[in-house]
C-alpha cells in the first residue's frame, strides 16, 4: 500500500513542478490526496470509478470474479488512515455539498477518512465563501485566513478541501548561534539571501551515483520518522531527478545508508500553497469528475453530483527547531568540523520529504526551487 502512495506522490510532484510550463516551489501531501481520492472512489460507480482506481494503482480487472475484484480493490485503498499524518503535521478535510448526501457515505468519510461532509449554498458566492472560510479558520496557527476566494458561474455541487501544515520538531535541533546568512541559487539561477541552519552530526547518508543525488536523513522527534534531504549533483537538476525517483528507491536510500559525520547547511524556508488538483486529475483522464453529466457519484450524493474543484491548502515553515514550533524538546548541540567531516550544503533546488520509516511511507514532500513561495493556483 505504501509503495502505491509513494508512486502517486511522485506522479503528482512531477506534474506540479512543471504546471503551466513554469517551475515553482511547492509542498504537498500525496498521502492525503491519495486517501481523499480513495474516499471519492467509494462514491463512484461506472467507468470513472475504473479510471480513478487505475490512478490509485489498485485495479484488479484481471480477476474475473467481480466480488473478489471489488473486495481486493477496497482492501487496496483501505489500509491507511488519515491520522497517520499527525506524525509530522496537522490536517483537516471536508467535502462541501449542495445536495443531500448519502448517510452511509457520510459515516465512512468521517470514521475512516477524517473527512467532514458540509452543506453549502449552491449559488450564493458570499455565503459559500463565508461558510468555507469559517471552516478553514478552525485549523489554528496557519499562515492563511481565507482559503476559498473563488466564485463559480454555475452551481457549487461538490468542493473537496484538504487543509494542512507541517508541524514537527527535529529530534536534535540546530544550534541557533550557528545560523549564518548565505545565498541560495534558485531554479532561475538567481541568488537569494537566506539564513542557513548548520549542524555537525552523525547522520544517515546515501550517495546515489545512478540517479546523481546525495541524500541525508534528519531524525524527527516522532519515533521512526525522518526528514530526507535529496540534493542533486552539480551536473544534475531537480526536474530530471524527480522523474527518476521510484518508490523502491525510498526504501534503498534509508536501509542502505551509512551513519557518517556531516556538516549540514540547510536553508530556512517557507512555502505556502493553494493548489487545485483538478488539472492533475484531468491530465489523468478524469475530466468526467468535473462534468455535470459525467461521473456517476450517486453512492455519495442522492441523485448524483459533479466536482467543481479539489483544493489543497498547505504550508511548511522550516527553522532550527522544526516547522511551526517555537520550543525544542532537547537542547541543541555544538560540534565542530574535522578533516573527516563531509560537507552537505543545500544551496540550490532540492527535495525534502518526510518519511514514516516503519511503513516506508512518504507523508509530505517539499520541492524547494526557491526558499520563499506564496504560490496560489
Amino acid at each position: 500500500m505504501a509503495e502505491k502512495v509513494n508512486e502517486f506522490t511522485f506522479k503528482l510532484a512531477n506534474f506540479l513542478i512543471e504546471e503551466d510550463g513554469r517551475l515553482f516551489a511547492f509542498s504537498i501531501s500525496g498521502f492525503i490526496a491519495y486517501l481523499t481520492l480513495s474516499l471519492v472512489n467509494k462514491g463512484l460507480t461506472g467507468s470513472t470509478k475504473d479510471q480513478l482506481i487505475d490512478l490509485l494503482n489498485c485495479n484488479f480487472s484481471n480477476i474475473e470474479i467481480s466480488n473478489t475484484r471489488s473486495r481486493m480493490e477496497n482492501q487496496c485503498t483501505d489500509l491507511l488512515r488519515m491520522n497517520q499524518f499527525s506524525k509530522i503535521g496537522s490536517a483537516k478535510s471536508a467535502i462541501f455539498h449542495s445536495k443531500p448526501v448519502m448517510e452511509i457515505f457520510s459515516q465512512i468519510a468521517l470514521e475512516y477518512y477524517d473527512t467532514e461532509m458540509r452543506s453549502v449554498d449552491p449559488t450564493n458566492n458570499d455565503l459559500q465563501q463565508a461558510r468555507i472560510n469559517a471552516w478553514g479558520n478552525t485549523l489554528l496557527e496557519v499562515p492563511y485566513t481565507n482559503i476559498f476566494v473563488e466564485s463559480y458561474n454555475e452551481e457549487l455541487s461538490l468542493l473537496i478541501m484538504n487543509e494542512y501544515f507541517a508541524r514537527f520538531k527535529w529530534k536534535i535541533p540546530f544550534h541557533p548561534q550557528a545560523t549564518r546568512r548565505g545565498f541560495f541559487k534558485d531554479i532561475g539561477m538567481n541568488e537569494i539571501a537566506v539564513n542557513f541552519l548548520k549542524k555537525v552530526e552523525y547522520l544517515k547518508y546515501y550517495n546515489d551515483t545512478a540517479l546523481g543525488a546525495s541524500i541525508v536523513f534528519l531524525s524527527l522527534e516522532e519515533y521512526d520518522t525522518y526528514g530526507a534531504i535529496v540534493l542533486p549533483y552539480p551536473d544534475n537538476n531537480i526536474q530530471d531527478l524527480l522523474r527518476k525517483i521510484k518508490s523502491q528507491k525510498i526504501y534503498v536510500w534509508f536501509h542502505d545508508s551509512d551513519a557518517i559525520r556531516i556538516e549540514l547547511h540547510l536553508p530556512e524556508f517557507e512555502l505556502v500553497n493553494r493548489i487545485s488538483l483538478k488539472p492533475f486529475l484531468e491530465h489523468n483522464k478524469l475530466s468526467s469528475l468535473f462534468n455535470k453529466n459525467g461521473a456517476d457519484l450517486t453512492n455519495m450524493i442522492k441523485n448524483g453530483a459533479f466536482i467543481n474543484d479539489y483544493m489543497h491548502v498547505s504550508s511548511i515553515r522550516l527553522n532550527d527547531k522544526g516547522s511551526y514550533v517555537t520550543t525544542a524538546t532537547e537542547d541543541p548541540r555544538r560540534s565542530y568540523t574535522s578533516s573527516k567531516t563531509l560537507k552537505f550544503i543545500a544551496d540550490k533546488p532540492f527535495i525534502l520529504y518526510f518519511y514514516d520509516k516503519s511503513n516506508n511511507l512518504i507523508l509530505y514532500i517539499s520541492v524547494v526551487t526557491t526558499p520563499f513561495n506564496y504560490y496560489k493556483k
